[in-house]
């Protein structure tokens, strides 16, 4: 198992509360590309996939 990071763990959190990677990137100060690449490696670390993506949303 790959460890993952609390920042890995608070964008999940962020993601889905507001559904959204956008809006998760800006409460963050950060970009959408680096939410993205976090939840990645959370996916990844976790081996599951943790959201299922459609257009601009995002669902658990």
């Amino acid at each position: 198992m790959i460890p993952f990071n609390i920042k890995q763990l608070e964008t999940f959190l962020l993601v889905a509360t507001f559904g959204s990677f956008r809006k998760a990137a800006e409460r963050l100060n950060t970009t959408q590309p680096a939410v993205s690449t976090r939840i990645a490696g959370l996916e990844e670390a976790l081996g599951a996939r943790l959201f299922e993506r459609q257009s601009s949303t995002v669902r658990l």
